[in-house]
């Protein structure tokens, strides 16, 4: 079985085929469930997923419903080498619900465990495996998590993690591909990043390196003076540390800029 929660909800069959998933407030259950994958959710928080106000009485039965529906299609989904692998994949524990998925199974786990091996690869100089690690990592995503489905505020706080999760991500890789050389390329993908998330110092960092080593110090020096602009008039506060003395690095025309890692 393959269970995608980087973009659209989606559980598809051994046999290729997609499984029935029900209503929204079915989905959301089931959402939450992947996204704590082999774990125990407490009915509590499931509750707090579904509804965003107070839970109506019939609200724990409700979320029996969605369960014993939801162990239905899955069941429907596996074939003979889920179940002898993973038994019942949706089991009731005291409190709650746990739901089984293998790591390759779960696009989430998959992500994850590429991003964990790209921060070894880094740390150890394997700077190009890293690199591939991180593109595979970041092709899992098929859009917004878990896009279409009712958010409340238990589930946007997930999905708003995911996010960030993603973001690192791409910060990583960015990084990697400076470390390979690849600043040229990266100066267009960069400025986009920076339109998109104009927040994100990390992202300016990086698009400043990659324009100083493209032999563009004049526009690297623009660009620090706009996302300063940017920070103080829409946030009220000034850039960091790293980045005020990356414009110094810049002025006195520190060779160190110049070197593959940052």
């Amino acid at each position: 079985m393959r269970f995608g929660v980087l973009g659209p909800l989606e559980v598809v069959s051994d046999g290729g085929v997609p499984v029935k998933l029900g209503g929204s407030r079915q989905r959301v259950v089931l959402a939450t469930l992947l996204m704590n994958a082999n774990h125990l959710v407490a009915v509590s928080r499931l509750l707090e997923a579904v509804w965003s106000e107070e839970p109506p009485p019939s609200a724990s039965a409700n979320v029996r419903g969605y369960i014993s529906a939801l162990r239905r299609f899955l069941r429907a989904g596996d074939d003979d080498r889920g179940r002898a692998q993973h038994g019942e994949r949706l089991t009731t524990l005291t409190g709650g619900y746990l739901l089984r998925a293998g790591t390759s199974e779960l696009d989430l786990s998959l992500f994850m465990g590429r991003l964990r091996q790209s921060e070894r690869e880094m740390a150890t100089g394997q700077t190009e495996q890293a690199a591939r690690n991180l593109q595979s990592a970041l092709g899992l995503w098929r859009g917004n998590p878990l896009d279409g489905l009712p958010m409340t505020l238990s589930l946007r706080a997930e999905v708003e993690r995911m996010k960030e999760l993603r973001l690192l991500a791409v910060e990583r890789a960015a990084q990697a591909r400076l470390d390979l050389g690849q600043a040229d390329a990266l100066v267009p993908e960069l400025a986009t990043l920076t339109t998109q998330h104009p927040f994100r110092e990390r992202l300016w960092e990086l698009r400043i390196i990659a324009l100083h080593r493209t032999g563009r110090q004049a526009d690297a020096l623009a660009a620090y003076a706009r996302v300063r602009r940017m920070l103080v008039k829409e946030l009220g506060i000034y850039p960091s540390d790293r980045l005020k003395r990356l414009e110094q690095q810049i002025l006195r025309g520190d060779r160190r800029l110049d070197a593959l890692t940052t």
